[in-house]
């Protein structure tokens, strides 16, 4: 059973500044919850139970040709669904769940722990700039692939307000081969090293290998970025219990060799969710802590142009995961084929993405123009909270 919270209305009411209406201190304010895969012996329990806390209910199949089970969506004041069901006990634990789900898009801020580096997320946004130490990468043509290139490159994005650097060293573009572990560690282990002595920044790993997640950590990072979501190698989340390191698991759907063929998915967050939760699962397993662990939605991962806008524009979504979100648009292949614009010209629609995604609740913002989305998430704070602009001059 897999519980979504769809409403971007919903959403705002949940986290947003309505503490002092007179709906939201009575928890009357209105609430939509999808329960989905429900069995058809609780349909009727639940339009009782919809009927007496003045809400409403919506059934739909589940699956074509499933008469197992339906999907429900629930319309109903909130004080409804943090209330005990007294006649029905199976009620009561999809109630429970939902309650938990709930309490998960709070928005919470955590501390990461980053190999004896801190980040804080959650209350902030938190810029992640990217180096790719790679010949073929999709963004930069290998422009950061000599170490002294990459290294100053690293130091230009502290001076630009960078909170982590993300070093990978093996391309992800869509079509793209595989690199084997050895030449990956040959790659970016010089680099962290020298960068991790040299700036007082965390470091992030972007690696799908546990012998490079654990090469790099020797060498000075402090976070695992799988694109894979642990997916493709158990062994990762081994390494980072066993350093105590975050974690972030991104959903992809197939190796990028082949993640843009017949992309096709019945329904795009609901398996995406799963996908995720399935990664958390792993993380927890291998006694990850659950406050370092953060979620990322695959930007081009394995989807279609309409998939990633449809993905920016419910980022919420992902909250009901209880995990601080991870961005990653930055002059991604939908936003050239939304502006007809090529790599080089992806900037302005980068900095929309990165604007409406903290809008929808991303924490870290992962990009490779360091200064340029600075300034905006700058703008973006102080004109949510006009006061931390004071003392400040203007012209």
């Amino acid at each position: 059973m897999l519980i979504r919270i769809p409403d971007y209305l919903t959403f705002v009411s949940l986290t947003q500044r309505a503490s002092d209406t007179y709906a939201w201190q009575r928890n009357m304010f209105p609430i939509s919850v999808l329960v989905e895969e429900v069995p058809l012996s609780l349909i009727e329990p639940y339009e009782v139970w919809i009927q007496q806390n003045q809400g409403i209910m919506q059934v739909y199949p589940s699956k074509i040709g499933d008469t197992t089970q339906r999907d429900i969506l629930l319309s109903a004041p909130h004080k409804a669904f943090l209330e005990k069901s007294q006649n029905h006990v199976e009620i009561q634990k999809i109630l429970s769940q939902i309650q938990d789900v709930l309490s998960n898009i709070k928005n919470n801020e955590v501390v990461l722990n980053c190999g004896g580096k801190s980040l804080r997320v959650g209350k902030y946004p938190r810029l992640m700039g990217i180096i790719n130490v790679t010949p073929d990468s999709f963004s930069d043509g290998g422009i950061n692939y000599r170490r002294e290139v990459a290294v100053a490159r690293a130091h230009q994005m502290a001076e630009e307000g960078a909170d982590i650097i993300d070093i990978g060293g093996e391309s992800s573009r869509p079509g793209s081969d595989p690199v084997d572990a050895h030449e990956e560690i040959k790659r970016v282990v010089p680099i962290i090293a020298q960068i991790s002595k040299e700036l007082d920044l965390p470091i992030s790993i972007d690696t799908t290998k546990s012998e490079v997640a654990r090469a790099a950590l020797d060498a000075g990072a402090g976070m695992i970025n799988d694109i894979s979501g642990l997916h493709w190698d158990f062994k990762l989340a081994e390494v980072a219990a066993q350093y105590g390191v975050p974690v972030v698991i991104m959903h992809t759907r197939g190796k990028p060799k082949t993640m843009q063929q017949n992309v096709h998915y019945k329904s795009l967050f609901s398996e995406m969710i799963r996908y995720l939760k399935e990664g958390i699962s792993m993380a927890l397993s291998a006694g990850i802590p659950a406050d370092q662990i953060v979620v990322d939605p695959g930007i081009g991962f394995g989807k279609s142009t309409e998939d990633n806008l449809r993905i920016m524009n419910g980022l919420f979504e992902f909250s009901v995961l209880g995990k601080p979100i991870l961005l990653g648009a930055s002059r991604k292949s939908f936003i050239g084929k939304t502006l007809n614009a090529n790599v080089t010209q992806r900037l302005e629609g980068t900095l929309a993405t990165t604007v409406f995604g903290v809008l929808r609740g991303a924490s870290i913002i992962r990009v490779h123009d360091v200064k340029e989305n600075y300034r905006a998430l700058r703008m973006l704070k102080h004109m949510i909270d006009p006061s931390k602009a004071q003392g400040e001059t203007s012209e």
